[in-house]
């Protein structure tokens, strides 16, 4: 954890202070030697290194348990297919975490643009033969799932999914108004091709059926791909971080809600960190001039910016001058600088919570499946506790109307 915060910090150190030397017309020969190292080839005209000096940890809890994430998404694992020479599950590691997109969310008025379901990532290598791209890439392969959906009459005992297919064994189809569970085994057949569903028997004119399941939709990609590179594209609403542990052949799934739900605990905390800046140049007055507007420039501006972003910059303080012989023949030297700034930033990790409620049922299978086979008459005299026939829930059954948008007095919503 503690060197990939530093790295991270330091990274985004020398972006900004690439960007902002980068507009001078004296010194834009120092962008390139802006780094984290003395990994210089030869010994620069002028450069700045930054180092990490040292990092003291900030408690927020005992434990670092920071509460419940309440989102529309979080990552999880994809099992290896069964026969394949390696069981368990893929490694998973491509990508290091998920968010939501506010602004794709916002610009969709509220709603996730995504629908709900599963989308499986796949990592292809640069020039794989089975892959357009030349270089490293993935493509989404969705499993939308479609939750409490009406199925279309055809005829009495015909109906058809929205979609027009399902993947098999997701079907689950429901008698309603009264949440009867229906079977396969006796009360209707299913095509998953073509999305049909024949009843055995006919539903009466007051009911009809409800169906969930999921149906894999089109791919997408490829999608470009480098080491610690985010993309907010792939999948409208999610953002995708990427690390550095990218490996060809890798799978890795995102699961994506209709509402937000509980999808994760968080840990975090936060780490004061120490960050030291050495500042190297030929000419003592360009030395001085680097120096002096790198720490106005961090102070004043940058320290702001990145405030708003969790990193906050506590403190800066500015070190001594040295001298070191370039040639000493010639009598000429290198005019070094330094300073340091201790920067405050957060750190969080997230745990998935996978399981999910979707439905509770009263009774259990073999019951739900003996009630599944009953006429309302047989239903009512058996002794099955939990289920009630529809006539007896005392409700006239019709659609449900908005008395906003129909003619009447009603002024509180109603079922007729």
């Amino acid at each position: 954890m503690y060197y990939n915060l530093t790295e991270s910090l330091k990274r985004r150190m020398i972006f900004e202070l690439r960007t902002f030397w980068a507009t001078h017309p004296k010194y834009r020969g120092i962008v390139d030697h802006i780094q984290g190292k003395y990994s210089f080839r030869e010994r620069p005209q002028m450069g700045i290194v930054l180092k990490t000096s040292s990092a003291n940890h900030v408690a927020l809890a005992a434990d670092n348990y920071q509460g419940l994430v309440h989102s529309y998404i979080h990552l999880a694992k994809v099992e290896r297919p069964q026969g394949d020479a390696i069981s368990g599950f893929f490694p998973g590691q491509a990508v290091e975490w998920v968010r939501e997109d506010a602004l794709a969310i916002q610009r969709n008025r509220g709603v996730f643009p995504t629908p709900p379901g599963i989308y499986y990532l796949d990592i292809l290598a640069p020039g794989d033969p089975n892959g357009l791209p030349t270089s490293a890439s993935f493509f989404v392969d969705p499993l939308v799932f479609v939750p409490d959906e009406t199925a279309t009459q055809l005829t009495p005992t015909e109906y058809v999914v929205q979609a027009g297919k399902f993947l098999a064994n997701t079907l689950r189809v429901y008698q309603m108004p009264g949440n009867l569970e229906l079977f396969p085994s006796g009360n209707y057949t299913a095509d998953p091709s073509t999305g049909e569903i024949t009843l055995t028997n006919p539903l009466t004119s007051q009911e009809y059926l409800s169906v969930e399941y999921k149906y894999p939709a089109e791919s997408t990609g490829p999608w470009g791909l480098r080491e610690n590179f985010s993309n907010n594209k792939a999948i409208p609403g999610v953002v995708l971080a990427f690390g550095r542990r990218i490996e060809a052949g890798d799978r890795v799934a995102v699961r994506v809600y209709g509402h937000r739900q509980p999808a994760a605990l968080e840990y975090g905390g936060r780490w004061d960190i120490n960050l030291d800046f050495d500042i190297i140049a030929r000419d003592v007055f360009a030395q001085q001039e680097i120096t002096d507007r790198t720490i106005t420039w961090i102070w004043a501006v940058l320290r702001s910016r990145l405030s708003r972003e969790g990193i906050e910059i506590e403190n800066i303080s500015m070190g001594g001058e040295t001298e070191e012989i370039y040639d000493e023949a010639g009598d000429d030297y290198y005019y070094n600088a330094s300073f340091s700034i201790t920067a405050q930033t957060d750190w969080s990790m997230h745990v998935p919570v996978a399981a999910c409620i979707r439905r509770v049922q009263p009774n259990t299978e073999s019951n739900r499946q003996l009630a599944a086979m009953m006429t309302p008459a047989e239903l009512a005299d058996s002794d099955l506790s939990g289920i009630t026939v529809v006539e007896d829930l005392g409700l006239n059954l019709g659609s449900y109307q908005d008395p906003f948008f129909r003619l009447g007095r009603e002024t509180y919503e109603t079922i007729k």
